[in-house]
């Protein structure tokens, strides 16, 4: 059955059309996996892409034909990213054009940053989910067990994670390049959020030498965070005086609704020299974007960032692209070898049907002799060979004895010794 992928990523959609893929895909979910068909789906969803991967019969489509391009080329962007409904278009793939997009989303050379080191985590949870989940079975897990290899050895092999920065590192860039912000070890930055960007965040930051990170109370996993990653917690209802005092701010939480709003962040500007920068990691933003009116206020979010990311080292990527090349390969051959598999089932149960028929024909209790042991062992034989002796005939009479002896040293392993004999013995 092929795979299908249904895609809106950073590279043909806004990010608000990304945050309304996330939110339709995880509605959706569950209805897809039920829809009859439909044999395996992974659900990948991160800041700047949501794609459903799916292995489903031909006919099969998740997303109606409405909200498809009408044809479905490898890797075939809609023309426009609304349908005449006012629905989302989603990008199409299907066939071995998934596998060469999924490798590639994994190693990070189809992120907004290239390169980016979180993505490929992203996509092993979002996996690792599925078989939680029993949702992915099959070919589909050697295609994703097959691009997480590949990406690891993109990162090990190349400098492309150290060249293509992450989304994080890239904001942070931004913020300080802004010169607002006093020495990183001096700086004191407040953090919203718990999540994965959130620990990359206080990662990023203590790389660069930041030592007063505040984490603001917004869920109950901000304690546990908090002890994890070296952080202080700032109560929820002392927001504002928080704000007063913090260079930066990081939000990176992405409910759906904006954690930051307009009137706190004008509330924490007391004096009239008062200045804060807000880095907002959020698909969904968590920042009032009003807040940008603000005087003395800089703001950031992803849209922004997407457009500052740095240029690569050409020869970085053509190494990535020629260990993905090298990891497809092997993903082909993998596919090639489970085609055999009816063949390898019908001959297995040739086997066991000629041994059940001699053991059928065994002397009745426990022991058996020798020699009704040897007659059974000896009739299975002649019963499996009579049928590669009948064809083998008719292959030398066709005039193809060559090339059915090389079948057969393909099957059974057969010595060149031995293929020499078969093609050069003289009938007696």
């Amino acid at each position: 059955m092929p795979f299908q992928l249904y895609t809106v990523n950073h590279l043909t959609h806004s990010l608000s059309e990304v945050a309304q893929a996330a939110a339709q895909a995880a509605e959706k979910e569950s209805e897809w996996l039920d829809t009859p068909g439909v044999h395996s789906l992974v659900l990948v969803s991160t800041c700047n892409r949501v794609e459903i991967y799916t292995s489903a019969d031909p006919e099969v489509r998740l997303v109606p034909a409405s909200e498809l391009p009408s044809q479905t080329q490898p890797l075939q962007v809609p023309s426009h990213n609304q349908t005449h409904d006012g629905s989302l278009a989603w990008n199409f793939i299907e066939g071995r054009a998934v596998a060469e997009h999924l490798y590639r989303v994994a190693a990070g050379l189809d992120s907004m940053v290239v390169g980016e080191a979180e993505v490929a985590g992203q996509v092993r949870r979002s996996f690792t989910r599925a078989q939680d989940l029993g949702e992915v079975h099959g070919l589909m897990v050697r295609m994703f067990e097959g691009a997480l290899s590949t990406a690891r050895k993109v990162a090990s092999k190349t400098e492309l994670t150290g060249l293509g920065r992450s989304v994080v590192s890239v904001g942070l860039d931004v913020a300080e390049a802004s010169g607002r912000l006093p020495n990183w070890r001096q700086a004191r930055v407040l953090l919203v959020g718990t999540g994965a960007y959130a620990g990359s965040t206080v990662a990023q930051l203590r790389a660069r030498g930041v030592r007063d990170i505040a984490n603001i109370s917004t869920s109950d996993r901000v304690i546990a965070f908090a002890k994890n990653h070296g952080t202080r917690v700032v109560p929820a209802a002392d927001l504002v005086p928080a704000l007063q005092q913090a260079d930066l701010v990081v939000t990176a939480r992405g409910i759906g609704a904006p954690v930051l709003r307009r009137e706190q962040v004008r509330d924490s500007l007391v004096a009239p020299d008062s200045t804060l920068t807000i880095l907002d990691l959020a698909l969904h933003r968590d920042v009032e974007e009003s807040v940008r009116d603000l005087p003395g206020v800089m703001l950031w979010n992803l849209e922004d960032i997407r457009h500052r990311v740095p240029a690569l080292a050409v020869s970085q990527v053509r190494r990535a692209h020629e260990i993905i090349e090298e990891g497809l390969s092997e993903y082909d051959a993998a596919v090639a070898a489970r085609h055999m598999d009816p063949a390898i089932v019908q001959l297995r149960a040739i086997f066991e049907q000629a041994a059940a028929a001699e053991i059928d024909r065994l002397p009745a209790g426990d022991m058996i002799s020798r020699e009704a042991a040897e007659a059974a062992i000896h009739h299975v034989i002649a019963k499996l060979a009579h049928t590669p002796t009948v064809s083998a005939h008719m292959a030398a009479e066709a005039g193809l004895g060559a090339e059915w002896v090389g079948a057969l040293a393909t099957v059974w392993g057969l010595t060149p010794a031995v293929l020499e004999a078969a093609l050069n013995a003289e009938v007696r």
